[in-house]
């Protein structure tokens, strides 16, 4: 199954600075290889060659096939899961080199399974602070958050507050059924939407106690059935 990923940074002085500190620390790294299962590696070093600068990996002995390397994946404390692409293109016989990566992605990892919701579901939240409601359509909603699309009413960003948010679940025909209010939640991803509608898709987290992830999750088996 594919990896789902953010962007990270591609900054170059982010990226170098978080492979040497890899490479430091003497981190394991695994390889994402096609048709086969991933395998660890180790970060040697950055080296020039010619003109280009080449990011070095220890060959692992069982890898005879260095060309269904597809990604690597380092773990760097306080940092999430670092990935980036990883075609070999050099290598010697304990040694193997792919060039610095210009763009490094981090792994989008899900607290909890996602539910396609319902053609026709809505969100209606506040961004703390801000006056004016905001109105998004609702692709997948899980225990832990939901993906929004829409044009929220205030410019947002990673890290704004909501609430509260009435999350208004469809039914058959699309019309609303079911609703529950998450009185706190924050916006963690924001991304133009695919198509160029000047729509964006919003990463919602939400903070719930017991009884409101009870509420939720009840209403989301009703909605699978």
């Amino acid at each position: 199954m594919p990896l789902r990923t953010v962007p990270w940074s591609t900054d170059h002085n982010d990226i170098l600075a978080a492979l040497n500190a890899a490479i430091d620390a003497r981190l394991p790294v695994l390889l994402h290889c096609r048709g086969r299962r991933p395998v660890r590696s180790r970060l040697v070093g950055v080296r020039v060659f010619g003109d280009r600068a080449y990011l070095v990996l220890k060959k692992p002995p069982t890898l005879t096939d260095v060309r269904v390397v597809r990604e690597a994946l380092v773990k760097l404390p306080g940092l999430p899961v670092l990935v980036f692409s990883c075609p070999i293109t050099r290598q010697g016989p304990t040694t193997m080199a792919t060039m610095l990566p210009t763009a490094v992605s981090h792994v989008e990892l899900r607290a909890a399974p996602r539910l396609t919701s319902p053609k026709g579901s809505m969100a209606t939240f506040f961004v703390t602070h801000r006056s004016r409601v905001s109105i998004c359509m609702m692709e997948n909603i899980s225990i832990g958050g939901a993906k929004l699309v829409g044009q929220p009413a205030h410019e947002v960003k990673p890290g704004d507050r909501i609430g509260p948010c009435t999350l208004s679940l469809a039914g058959r025909n699309a019309l609303i059924d079911r609703e529950v209010t998450i009185e706190e939640g924050e916006i963690v991803r924001v991304a133009a939407n695919d198509g160029g509608d000047g729509q964006w898709g919003l990463g919602i987290k939400f903070s719930l106690d017991d009884r409101k992830k009870a509420e939720l999750a009840e209403v989301m088996e009703r909605i699978k059935g």
